[in-house]
């Protein structure tokens, strides 16, 4: 095993400084051992960030960005199986869909040919830390800090269904290889773990959720409420299987599954001894607790990666534990990890990637740097092999491919809406005008007598009102009245 750590500033702050690296994941295509991989940042540039290393370089390439997505953090990046979409989330409730080609090139090749990746938008109602796609590509699955996650079609971007059974922020999501569940991780300190029935996507009936919080012990009985007999015994305080917020100082709780789908690796779990590491559980035994205790090398890990290849004939799994300042790599069926790289970085790991092939693990830190582990054959396993790949469900033959040529000059173009038809222009009243030529004949529509009629009595005629006199007539002369004089006393 070979590690690099080159001091290349994958984002930059204003002012020269190198930003945190929030999240990397790395293409699912590998041609002539080039690796092509994503980075995102959290001091608010919004940039998705495009890489690639060959086998011999110790320093990769920048390749391109996916700029004007995301306004704010980015906090997780992620490709499709399919490799034709990226899926990145932030702060504020953002989640970025970007399309483009399927093969790795496509990708590196957006500066120099001057072609744009075209951005759908899922619209969270807070932050979002993690996502995780389908083993078809057809839905993506949110973790937000509201409590809720989200399966979202892809094809119409309108949620499935919408999970609220956390108390608290989720840290991490992730789906089964095989498709038959989906598992999230919250800072309640708990792991829920959803079944998908088949047709699970067009029912409206609630998952069927399994919690697992404590760990399981034969000598510790479950403390009941209720007033205590004598006769009942006493019972021991439970463990709680997961450390809690102040002892797990990190946002992340980045679950995973192996690759055969057997087996769900949680960061952040404790041990009854307070020692610090991840548990695994198996798929089909949740209520028996962890199967084994992985412990840390350095502090509470936050992030487990799955190896993408079976070693041994497929009889076994790898997984990446990233913690505090180390990252192991285990073998599931043991407790001893097969490759140690610890003294790495000066702040913690926030995520780790592995290449198709299993030759490369990019790991992720917060001081804003990245490190390679190489590993040549034979180190982790004495065969690899590909997992199966699970075929896209009857009827879900709609998934978007490559975009075509975009009709503008932006570096964000919206898709996925289908445009209204013309309508013809309304008229004021509200109503659509008809085109002319094509008028339609008004119909008559007969009165229907509803009740008799009320007999009203007519009103008393008024005599006749002479005529008024014209303008320019003139007006008749008064006659002068005479009066009779009266006598007021006798003359002597």
């Amino acid at each position: 095993m070979k590690v690099h750590n080159p001091m290349i500033s994958y984002h930059s702050l204003e002012g020269g400084k190198s930003d945190r690296v929030m999240g990397v994941d790395a293409h699912p295509d590998v041609c002539q051992g080039v690796v092509v991989f994503a980075t995102v940042g959290g001091g608010g540039s919004g940039e998705v960030r495009i890489w690639s290393i060959a086998p011999g370089d110790e320093q990769p390439k920048f390749r391109s960005a996916l700029a004007k997505g995301h306004d704010g953090s980015v906090n997780c990046a992620r490709w499709a199986p399919d490799g034709c979409r990226l899926a990145s989330a932030g702060d504020r409730g953002t989640v970025c869909l970007w399309r483009g080609g399927s093969d790795a090139a496509w990708w590196c090749e957006l500066d120099e040919k001057n072609e744009r990746a075209r951005c759908d938008h899922l619209n969270h109602a807070d932050d979002v830390y993690d996502v995780a796609w389908s083993p078809c590509g057809k839905w993506l699955l949110t973790g937000a800090i509201d409590g809720a996650a989200t399966v979202w079609d892809t094809c119409t971007r309108r949620p499935v269904k919408v999970l609220r059974d956390h108390a608290h922020y989720i840290q991490g999501v992730c789906w089964d290889p095989l498709g038959s569940y989906l598992a999230t991780a919250s800072s309640d300190r708990s792991l829920k773990v959803y079944e998908l029935p088949p047709k699970w996507h067009a029912s409206k009936k609630n998952l069927k959720t399994t919690t697992v919080r404590w760990w399981t012990d034969p000598h510790e009985i479950p403390q009941k409420k209720g007033k205590k007999t004598a006769e009942e015994p006493k019972a021991k305080p439970r463990s709680a299987l997961f450390a809690s917020e102040t002892a797990h100082a990190s946002f992340f709780r980045r679950l995973c599954a192996s690759a055969d789908g057997s087996l769900i690796i949680t960061p952040g779990a404790a041990s009854k001894d307070n020692a610090k590491g991840s548990v695994t559980l198996s798929r089909t035994q949740l209520d028996r607790g962890p199967v084994s205790f992985l412990p840390s090398p350095d502090g509470s890990a936050t992030a487990c990666r799955a190896c993408p290849a079976l070693i041994e004939g497929g009889s076994s799994s790898l997984v990446a534990v990233c913690a505090h300042d180390a990252v192991a790599v285990y073998d599931v069926s043991s407790n001893s990890p097969r490759a140690l790289a610890s003294g790495l970085h000066y702040a913690a790991l926030t995520d780790a990637a592995w290449a198709a092939d299993a030759s490369l693990l990019i790991v992720a830190s917060a001081d804003g740097y990245l490190s390679f582990l190489r590993f040549e054959p034979g180190d982790l396993g004495a065969k690899c092999a590909a997992p199966p790949r699970v075929p896209l469900p009857a009827g879900l033959d709609d998934l978007p491919r490559a975009p075509p040529a975009p009709q503008k000059d932006d570096d964000v173009v919206l898709v996925g809406v289908t445009p209204a038809p013309p309508q013809a222009p309304s008229t004021p009243g509200g109503a659509p005008a008809s085109p002319a030529g094509s008028a339609k004949k008004k119909k008559r529509i007969a009165p229907t007598l509803l009740a008799p009629p009320t007999p009203v009595k007519s009103p008393a005629k008024s005599p006749a009102k002479e005529p008024a006199p014209e303008a320019d007539a003139a007006p008749p002369a008064k006659k002068k009245k005479r009066i009779a004089p009266t006598l007021l006393s006798a003359v002597p």
